[in-house]
Parts: structure tokens; sequence; C-alpha cells
């Protein structure tokens, strides 16, 4: 599995929205269309959440059993011709319709959560700091004073120079020798960490070593507690593991969750990791979400299909919030709730519990829907508005970016009720409240025969939301800002 950098240049899993390399011109088209903090015009409804009055209308007393059609169906053409869009879709609401209202915000990792992860994943073993001891740093004081001494990027090539440079390791490496400890600290929290926000260290677990980071930091938005073998970080992906099968793997993860005494949790998906990588085969990606009175709030994912000299390559990715602009407050990340295992042959490889929130306070049992003809009406208006993005950036305006006449097609297939964690503009107040969402694919192309395939009528396609809509008062949500 690949690791990435943290924003702040902090390492985690590569469970972060992963981008597939194109061409400048696609990557121009992408940004435009559906970039972060692209703001999408939604008039006639309004994106800011007023908490209060949703929740006034999420109490009004649903006036007959709700009902909605089996099929939604409509064509639409916008953009002058550029942007079709069909929809032939079931309605699904696979929870039912009786879904709550909650309210929720962020939190920090408390130390009985802390006490918790390392008892149950790393089995009482002990978490030790990073920290150097005096004998790792007297093996580098005695490296710089040795012959072999060639490793410092910085090292003057003149003798005078190298010798001063020498000098002032050495004073470094001894002020520091003398303040080091010697053995490394074992960690127990936050509060005999260096960091009084971060807990990073390193465990040997059954004969194998661990990596824990565990952060606290809610103004970014990125909390975060990730534990992973470090074999399997590091590991030479040319070197297969062990098969493991879905069952077993969700068989594992489930009892890990329960062993963490996260009831509260469910498994929303299961996904073979980068199957076309020889040394992942045996490798399970299960997704877990919070739940609300036992509904499930979960994160969408977006499957691409990409065509390209023949081969058929297929990626997913879980959109996840990440949008943050430190000059603008309405774009505050906040991240969805979710933990994340990799599990194998050998049992879980990777944990990773990112945003955590508090305990949803909820508001209705059954929150009053608006009838699925106004829904119906909302999303025949902006269904070519919402899917293309703002009107500053049309399908025509592109063509400047591209060189070439941009075209797109939709093909709504489902619309389904769920649940869905929105928020005010620039707020970290959220509120879980029934959500619309219309499934479908997007094929962006151009128009002409061109040298880049993947630029092809049916050489591209996601599957994702196209339009989301808020259940009781109908606003157009982005998905991507979680407002």
């Amino acid at each position: 599995m690949v690791c990435w950098d943290h924003p702040k240049n902090k390492k985690g899993c590569a469970f972060m929205k992963k981008k597939t390399m194109r061409m400048l011109s696609a990557a121009l088209a992408v940004t435009l269309l559906s970039g972060c903090g692209a703001a999408q015009t939604n008039t006639p409804a309004e994106t800011s959440v007023n908490q209060a009055m949703l929740l006034e209308k999420s109490a009004q007393p649903q006036e007959s059993v709700y009902t909605f059609p089996e099929k939604f169906t409509g064509d639409w053409t916008g953009q002058e011709g550029k942007l079709t869009i069909h929809a032939d879709a079931q309605v699904v609401a696979e929870l039912g319709t009786a879904l709550p209202t909650a309210t929720v915000e962020p939190r920090e990792f408390t130390q009985e959560d802390v006490d918790n992860l390392l008892k149950v994943l790393l089995k009482g073993e002990p978490l030790y700091s990073h920290v150097q001891t005096k004998q790792e740093l007297q093996g580098h004081l005695d490296y710089i004073n040795s012959p072999d001494w060639t490793s410092d990027p910085g090292k003057p090539s003149d003798p005078a120079s190298l010798e001063a440079r020498r000098k002032e390791l050495n004073a470094w490496y001894t002020a520091e020798i003398a303040k080091a400890p010697e053995e490394k600290p074992i960690l127990h929290g936050f509060s005999d960490s260096d960091d009084p926000n971060s807990i990073l260290g390193t465990a040997t677990v059954d004969g194998t070593k661990w990596e824990v980071s565990i952060r606290n930091d809610t103004d970014y938005g990125w909390t975060s507690a990730y534990i992973e073998r470090t074999d399997y970080k590091y590991r030479d992906y040319t070197i297969p593991l062990p098969d493991a099968s879905k069952e077993e793997s969700i068989a594992q993860g489930n009892a890990l969750m329960q062993a963490l005494g996260l009831q509260n949790f469910v498994l929303t998906d299961a996904q073979q990791w980068n199957v076309e990588l020889p040394g992942d085969n045996g490798i399970w990606r299960l997704y877990y979400a919070p739940t609300v009175n036992g509904f499930p709030v979960p994160g969408v994912r977006q499957d691409t299909t990409q065509t390209h000299d023949g081969a058929v390559y297929q990626d997913y990715q879980y959109w996840d919030y990440a949008c943050k602009d430190s000059e603008n407050p309405d774009t505050v990340s906040w991240y969805l709730e979710n933990i994340l295992l990799d599990v194998g042959k050998d049992g879980v490889l990777c944990f990773a519990w990112t945003a955590p929130s508090t305990q949803p306070v909820v508001q209705q049992a059954q929150s009053a829907l608006l009838p699925f003809e106004e829904i119906a009406s909302i999303a025949d208006a902006m269904l070519p508005e919402v899917i293309v993005g703002p009107k500053e950036t049309p399908l025509t305006q592109l063509d400047q970016y591209n060189g070439f006449d941009t075209r797109m097609d939709v093909d709504i297939t489902k619309v389904s009720l769920s649940l869905m964690r929105i928020r005010d503009k620039g707020s970290l107040q959220g509120t879980i409240v029934p959500v619309w969402d219309f499934w479908g694919t997007s094929d962006w192309y151009d128009a002409e025969p061109n040298a880049y395939g993947y630029q092809e009528k049916g050489m591209n396609y996601e599957y994702q939301p196209m339009l989301t809509l808020n259940a009781v008062d109908g606003t157009v949500v982005d998905r991507q800002l979680g407002y």
C-alpha cells in the first residue's frame, strides 16, 4: 500500500482521495467541473444550512405515508448542446423512509481512546518514542568524526570548510547527547509526548514492528489515529501476500471493531486493494461508517473506468470533504468520520480512524421528508446546472483551456435515499439528515477524433452522485464540501 504525506507532512495510510494522472487538458477540465472549492450554482435552493430551521422542518408531521415512484426519468440538454443528461433510474430507499435527523460535532481523541487503541491493537506491548537515545546519537557523532564521513548533503568540498562543518556538528550532537535519555521513553498518551497534540512511536507485537501516529488537529480537520505494520507499509510490492477471502477478512475486521468497543460503526464497503499489483491480491480494505439509531452515515465511493489502448483501468476512491482555504472560512475542512482497515491472511495490517465525532444527538427519530414530487421538480431544474459546476466556467469556456470541442454525457441510473452529515458554511456544527442522491455515470470527451484515447467518447466513465438534495428541505448539497 502506498502511503501519502498529510498536508502538514504527516504520514498516513493512502485513504485520501486518489487522483488518476492525466494530461493537462483533462486535469483542467476536472478541476473546473468538480474541483475542491468550486462553488456550484445552486439557485433556487441555497447551500447554507440554517440548523434551527432545518430541525424545525424535520420535526413537522408527515402528512401521509411517504411514497415515491419506481422510476425517475427524463432528458436534459444544456451548455449550448454540449451537455446531455439522460435518466432512467430506479428510485430506492434501502434503509426505509423513517430516517432520523441528528446533530453532531467533531471531537479530539481522549486518553481513554488512546489507552483502548494501544491495548487492543498493540496487545498491551509498550509504545516507544521516536526520540533518539544517547547511544544512537553517539553513533552519529562517531561517524561524523570517522574518515568515512561523506553523507552530509551540505558537506563542503574544501578541507577548511569541511572541518568547520564537522566542528559545528560535533557541538550540536554533543549538546543533544547531554540531554538525551539512556533508553527510549515509553509513551502512554499525549501528556508524555514531545508534541501535546500527537503521539508518534513504534512497538513490536508478536515479533512484528508497528508504527503509531495519533493526532488531534480539529483546527485543520485532520484528527486521526493511524496504526500500521511497518513491514506492510514498506514491503516489496512484487512479493505477494497470502490470499485472504472476503468473508474471513470481514470476520477479522468485525472482531477487531468489537474488541475496540466500536459497536456504533457498521461495515459499509469491502474492496480488494490495488488488485493490479501482484503483492496486493491478498488484501481487503474495509470501510466502517458511524451510525445514528442503527442507520449508517456512509461516505460516497466514486468509481472510475478508463479504456486506453485496449486496456480497461478501474479505480475507486472516497470523497472526503478535504477542501480548505485558509483565507476562506467557508471551505474549512471537516472530514467524514470513518474507520478503514486493511486486512490480509495474517490479520489486520493497517487501522485508520479519521475525524472522530461526538455521539450524534437524535433530534427526530423520523424526519419529515419533502414529497418526492417536489424533489423531482428541483432535480429537473438543477441537474443541468449542478453537474457542470458554476455558470462562470461552462463547457463552452473549457474549450479555450482544452483546445477542442468539450462534451459531456451523463446517464442517471439510480436515485437513493440515505443519510449524510451536512454543516453550515465555515462551521463545525453538523446536522445528519436524509438526502436523495442522483447516481450516474459521466463521460467527458472531445467531440472530434484526437490523439489521446481517453479523450474519446466512451473512454472515461465516473460513477458517483451527480446531484444530492436535502430530503427535508430540498436544498442542493455539495458532496465535496459537505454543505
